[in-house]
């Protein structure tokens, strides 16, 4: 009887780490690697009962996923849908939806001037210092305030976006999880409900949507535990795709409509890791274990051991 895919794992890294470059390609493919194919293939089988739904990996977050589920299942068509919390709030904003823009923004303190930025417009004369506090918000000044706020000259750009990526009730929204933020405002935004598959979870996601409505990969679906969240934003860092965040959109002749992202210098060892864990993907799927499922507990442990106890 052939050895399970979960013992397997590990002889199947040691047998190919000689050939890998030291240092951020065999962290990529003995770390990282068995947790975006065993993800992957637990995506592809859920796919499988939505057979008619449109597959959208988010940016920036699921990039690495995406990449992988392209090598595993090359004759699958799937979207790369460049949003972010923050370029969705102009068109919230301009709808008078404060609720929405809340929820698009950043759970720490702003001054006047930063909110204002952060939704694509200009502060008025004497409100750029005021400060508001987004963990604990006053929402009876925080909406006033935004009252307040000229209507952002891109929010045309952002619906005109989406509307490029036609997203239908139904089509499967893939996201590096926590509590759902940004599939809560797509589908405000586009008035539909998507089927949201997470790679993890907080406590928020199951007060947010029917059970029907979202799927989590690890931790049996519920919330994931403190040394997860601990190494999340690394492993969010060493899953993206290395260019800044969307910060919104600009409509140009012809009905294009481009995506604004943040400056940010590449990284070279974020190459060499992706690499690694292009690597084991292709390996995998060349090997007599393609096809073979990965425990979750197994795929995510690598990186609980690298997030306790950090090596250079």
């Amino acid at each position: 009887m052939p050895p399970q895919p979960a013992d397997a794992v590990a002889a199947f890294v040691e047998n190919r780490l000689p050939a890998l470059q030291p240092g951020g390609q065999v962290l990529g493919f003995s770390v990282l690697g068995p947790l975006a194919v065993a993800f992957c293939k637990w995506l592809h089988d859920r796919r499988a009962a939505h057979p008619a739904a449109g597959v959208y990996f988010l940016a920036r977050d699921m990039y690495l996923m995406r990449e992988v589920y392209g090598l595993l299942y090359p004759e699958e068509k799937t979207e790369y849908l460049q949003v972010s919390r923050r370029s969705l709030a102009p068109a919230f904003l301009a709808a008078g939806e404060y609720a929405c823009v809340l929820a698009a923004l950043p759970r720490q303190r702003l001054t006047g001037a930063q909110l204002a930025a952060y939704c694509g417009t200009v502060c008025p004369e004497g409100e750029a210092e005021s400060v508001f506090d987004l963990k604990t918000p006053d929402t009876k000044a925080l909406y006033a305030f935004l009252a307040k706020l000229p209507r952002p000259e891109t929010a045309d750009a952002v619906t005109g976006y989406l509307q490029s990526r036609p997203l239908r009730t139904g089509d499967i929204l893939v996201d590096i999880g926590s509590g759902g933020t940004t599939q809560l405002l797509l589908e405000k935004l586009l008035g539909t409900e998507l089927l949201g598959m997470q790679l993890s979870a907080d406590d928020r996601l199951r007060t947010r949507f029917a059970p029907d409505q979202t799927e989590v990969f690890l931790f049996d679906g519920k919330p994931a535990p403190r040394l997860y969240w601990a190494g999340q934003p690394m492993l969010e860092r060493l899953l993206s795709q290395d260019v800044g965040a969307t910060l919104g959109y600009c409509a140009e002749k012809g009905g294009i409509v481009r995506v604004r992202t943040a400056r940010q210098p590449a990284e070279p060892r974020i190459a060499q890791i992706q690499s690694g864990v292009r690597r084991f993907a292709a390996a995998w799927r060349d090997s007599v274990l393609n096809g073979q499922p990965i425990p979750p507990q197994r795929a995510i442990a690598p990186f609980l051991r690298l997030g306790e106890s950090p090596t250079a």
